[in-house]
């Protein structure tokens, strides 16, 4: 499994909105998994897990006119080119696919600011 560390580059996006108890954050893959591996001071030595597999891009349709999702982290692709993608995801996102990264005031204050950008409008 291929593995880059991102907390550095976190830091240098939201400073002090990053947890701090947070020790290390990686992006993963495989040719099968896309996935984060975190650890935190609380337990060091025991990663907390986050598959990615669940993020779909684009779609495609195949020969039989059936779409499908194309995963968002390409295992093909190299893993620069997913970790920078998966760093360029905006915070909103983020706060939805990863726990703990943030701190809690942080997310709630990210939350806020998409919902005052993204107002909700229910379906009638």
């Amino acid at each position: 499994m291929q593995k880059l560390e991102l907390l550095a580059q976190f830091i240098k996006l939201y400073g002090d909105k990053i947890n701090p108890g947070l020790l290390s954050i990686k992006y993963c893959q495989t040719p099968e998994i896309a996935m984060v591996e975190m650890f935190f001071s609380t337990n060091p030595t025991t990663p907390i897990t986050t598959n990615l597999n669940f993020i779909t891009g684009d779609t495609t349709t195949n020969e039989d006119g059936i779409e499908k999702d194309l995963p968002y982290f390409d295992p093909d692709a190299d893993i620069v080119d997913n970790a920078s993608n998966f760093i360029n995801f905006g915070a909103y996102s983020l706060i939805n696919c990863i726990d703990n990264l943030f701190t809690k005031a942080a997310e709630e204050e990210i939350s806020n600011e998409h919902f005052k950008n993204n107002p909700f409008q229910p379906q009638l």
